[in-house]
């Protein structure tokens, strides 16, 4: 059985306490939209169940391997730094190889034509 949204909040506010002593720990411990860092963009995505992550999209033709993220100590956030020029990339997630997830957190949002929604990253 779960924790309970009860056990969940109180992760959270453990995990928030231990943030406020340490500066570097929010980007480590949150997902974040993607964003620029240094001559790539940053994904995140938080599947602590997940045992492989991978981001697919556009910049990728939409491979399924070709992008892996990796996990970030035991916290359950899986990130990766793609090298990106400048344009609009529909992006999503991939995992365990077999569930599609939306990105919970993007520039922008567009349906695919395959009943899913994609993310949209712009890189300027």
């Amino acid at each position: 059985m779960g924790r309970g949204l009860t056990g969940l909040r109180a992760g959270a506010a453990v995990v928030a306490a231990l943030c406020a002593f340490l500066p570097s720990c929010a980007q480590i411990w949150k997902p974040e939209p993607p964003r620029p860092i240094g001559g790539a963009v940053r994904f995140t995505l938080s599947a602590p169940e997940a045992k492989t992550v991978f981001v697919i999209g556009s910049f990728n033709g939409w491979v399924k391997g070709a992008t892996p993220m990796a996990a970030v100590g035991s916290s359950g956030l899986w990130s990766v730094d793609v090298p990106l020029k400048e344009g609009e990339y529909t992006f999503m997630y991939l995992v365990d190889g077999v569930r599609w997830v939306t990105p919970p957190l993007a520039d922008d949002f567009v349906t695919d034509g395959f009943g899913q929604t994609n993310g949209v990253v712009i890189v300027r």
